[in-house]
């Protein structure tokens, strides 16, 4: 598998990094994880096959994770190829009508075969040939009277490897993904915004992780900051990385 941390930044682009997207490749087949803009530019400047993508998958429905998915959606049904597919799963029913009129909005129609949108819930959401996809539940938003998560981590099981991917955690961190405290993983990617990265080093050094990255890095991680969010994680037990955009990784 190759990751490929397309946008690295927190809720606002910066001087250096744009919003979340997370591009899984699994032989030739792809999957996005958030599509926070300008994600389509990114994967065109990438030269990847927009054709290839079988999945996209939204952590929540915060605008810095889906604010490119309606341009992404503009290109694959412009540039669609006889017999594609891909699957959109949203975190939150109330964003397939809002979803909808913005396309509509631009002319375009998302009722076409070459495209569904799910609905995410915890457990296995999709599968293929090459890959198992699960979503666990975060406490990242939370609404009354809801009571079903509203963002969700991502596990994705390919090639005899597994991938963690924390989507946004709450600021206590308790709902870092259990599933990444006790089994093991061998990549986990982890957003590096919302918490007290102190106190949430030593939760990740107890964590059967064989290489951790983080990406949604925050303002305080920006030009000096890096190296001294470096030296923290240094500690850890496992190798870590400092995404930037662009950056690929190998699992």
């Amino acid at each position: 598998m190759i990751v490929t941390t397309l946008g690295t930044s927190h809720g606002d682009h910066t001087y250096c990094r744009f919003n979340s997207s997370t591009l899984i490749e699994v032989g030739e087949q792809m999957y996005l994880i958030d599509a926070g803009a300008p994600v389509e530019a990114l994967l065109i400047r990438k030269q990847k096959r927009l054709s290839a993508l079988r999945g996209i998958f939204i952590t929540h429905m915060h605008g810095d994770h889906i604010g490119g998915l309606p341009g992404l959606i503009k290109l694959l049904l412009k540039y669609e190829e006889p017999g594609q597919h891909i699957d959109i799963f949203l975190p939150d029913a109330a964003g397939v009508p809002a979803l909808t009129a913005w396309l509509q909005a631009m002319y375009l129609d998302l009722a076409v075969p070459a495209i569904d949108v799910d609905i995410t819930a915890e457990g296995a959401v999709y599968s293929d040939a090459g890959v198992q996809i699960s979503a666990v539940g975060t406490q990242h938003i939370q609404r009354r009277l809801v009571d079903q998560p509203l963002s969700f981590a991502y596990v994705i099981d390919a090639e005899g490897k597994r991938i963690v991917y924390t989507g946004d955690v709450h600021s206590d961190f308790s709902d870092f993904p259990s599933i990444a405290r006790h089994e093991p993983c061998d990549l986990c990617v982890c957003e590096a915004t919302h918490y007290d990265m102190a106190a949430a080093v030593p939760i990740l050094a107890d964590c059967p992780i064989g290489k951790l990255v983080f990406n949604h890095i925050g303002d305080q991680w920006h030009g000096d900051g890096e190296q001294r969010l470096q030296k923290m994680v240094d500690q850890l037990p496992f190798p870590c990385a400092i995404a930037h955009d662009g950056n690929e990784f190998e699992v």
